[in-house]
């Protein structure tokens, strides 16, 4: 029989889901927005990573994000090719296949639909590698909805924390 201790911590945060998401700035807006509910609720902004569906969007997301946080003093720091660089008082872009090894307290996911039509093969893969790398906060948005293969989950989110 298996007991917690007294000092054990379960009680989680639920992920959160954004969908309709097919609109670059409303999508910053909507990730600028849980990051400030983060920051507001550690008091301190932790490591927080944003993870895209391919290199070509590192930049793009890097750069909107980076001004709808603008007036909040976050930095957003795009990491091509995987680069691990900045500190942790900033938010990292990566594309999604270079997650893989690092961990953060709070990941996004951005266009997860995208990335399951984009990339079935590899889809369950890179989702669980970027859930586990979170080790507080998930977030995923969607253009649409999100993929069949995980629709079930869908109760377990929130809109915002």
């Amino acid at each position: 029989e298996v007991a917690l201790s007294d000092f054990a911590d379960n009680e989680g945060v639920s992920p959160v889901l954004g969908t309709g998401m097919s609109d670059l700035a409303e999508t910053a807006r909507w990730l600028a927005d849980r990051i400030i509910e983060i920051e507001e609720t550690v008091r301190e902004l932790p490591s927080i990573a944003v993870l895209v569906n391919s290199e070509a969007d590192v930049r793009p997301i890097a750069d909107a994000l980076g001004e709808a946080l603008l007036d909040n003093n976050i930095r957003v720091i795009p990491c091509p090719d995987g680069q691990v660089r900045g500190r942790e008082g900033a938010v990292r872009v990566f594309n999604v296949e270079h997650i893989k090894g690092l961990e953060f307290e709070a990941v996004f996911f951005v266009g997860v639909d995208r990335l399951a039509a984009n990339l079935p093969d590899l889809f369950d893969k890179y989702l669980y590698v970027g859930a586990t790398r979170a080790a507080s906060y998930l977030g995923l948005t969607c253009a649409q909805f999100l993929p069949d293969r995980v629709k079930h989950l869908e109760p377990l989110f929130e809109q915002k924390w």
